[in-house]
């Protein structure tokens, strides 16, 4: 599964987008595997996101936002693990 993720800085401002600071493509197992490695990059101290997008880089139909609420990451859409 080839899918893009979008790392993104906590707003420095209220009412400002999320600054982007890395965006890479990879080939991911699955979706579970995908947000697995994700998480874990996130959590990087060189990286800290402050949210995530992970969407299809190819025909899959892929997207998902995740924003960091403490040390866990939450999803918008209550149906998602």
């Amino acid at each position: 599964m080839n899918l893009r993720i979008n790392f993104f800085a906590n707003p420095s401002t209220p009412n400002t987008a999320p600054s982007p600071i890395a965006y890479p493509t990879g080939e991911f197992a699955s979706l579970e595997a995908a947000r697995k490695i994700t998480f874990a990059d996130a959590d990087k101290p060189t990286i800290m996101a402050h949210s995530i997008l992970i969407e299809s880089a190819d025909e899959d139909i892929v997207s998902e936002h995740w924003f960091r609420e403490g040390t866990t990451w939450k999803s918008p859409d209550a149906s998602r693990p």
